[in-house]
């Protein structure tokens, strides 16, 4: 799933952005203008600028990086998200060397970029879960129960 995983990450990326920036500052400035590309920040960056995104994280005094660093850890530390060992130690060392900013900082507080980046792991996850990629839901000649 893991290859299946990146290229979701990447055609998100592409239909939220059009023209994906070469630059960490400038896709740093689009996910200061847009939330959804600010939650799928950590998953593009784990996948396509890892280390790049070690070394800016550490360095950069804007506060978006830090923030999206620690709720990227914590929400990927939740048991039902399964996220694989690797991706959850690359956000666990990434949250001791950014530094987490005041409240205010950001366009949303920590708690809540949690449960952004955690429902958008969960989406892609269950994008590349499905064959082809394909998010709709399909309908089955099945019959449906309700207990009453």
């Amino acid at each position: 799933m893991k290859d299946g995983l990146k290229q979701i990450v990447w055609k998100e990326m592409w239909n939220e952005c059009r023209d994906v920036p070469r630059t960490l500052p400038e896709l740093n400035d689009r996910a200061d203008g847009n939330p959804e590309v600010a939650c799928l920040l950590p998953f593009y960056v784990y996948y396509f600028h890892t280390q790049e995104w070690q070394e800016y994280s550490l360095m950069t005094e804007r506060a978006l990086p830090g923030t999206l660093n620690h709720a990227a850890f914590i929400a990927l530390d939740t048991p039902s998200l399964q996220a694989s060992a690797q991706m959850k130690r690359y956000f666990y060392g990434l949250s001791f060397i950014s530094r987490l900013p005041e409240d205010g900082a950001t366009a949303f507080s920590l708690e809540e970029w949690t449960l952004h980046v955690f429902r958008k792991y969960y989406y892609l996850t269950t994008k590349a879960a499905l064959p082809a990629g394909d998010a709709k839901q399909r309908r089955t000649n099945t019959w449906t129960f309700r207990v009453m």
